[in-house]
């Protein structure tokens, strides 16, 4: 097991394909047993770049609304990310 700290761009790869993309998905595989840390305001980024991927037309649409509705169920079900808070608050 391993642990990492992943920021916003990090975090887009794992719904967005471009580089980086397979090496992040496979450290935030469950079977890998690694720990992934985000910080609180990843969510908020990780919408922001994606929206700012979509106006920039580099995400269909249809892309933009699997990439998100993935990461909703992710970060409201904790599923691959522990979560980095103000100090002392976790």
């Amino acid at each position: 097991m391993s642990v990492y700290f992943c920021d916003s761009s990090a975090v887009v790869k794992r719904y967005v394909s471009e580089q980086g993309t397979t090496w992040l998905t496979g450290i935030t595989d469950p079977a890998a047993g690694n720990r992934v840390y985000v910080a609180a305001i990843t969510g908020a980024e990780v919408i922001a770049a994606r929206a700012r991927k979509r106006r920039g037309q580099h995400l269909s649409t249809s892309d933009a609304a699997t990439a998100m509705t993935r990461f909703g169920h992710d970060y409201a079900n904790s599923c691959s990310y522990k979560f980095i808070c103000r100090a002392g608050t976790n």
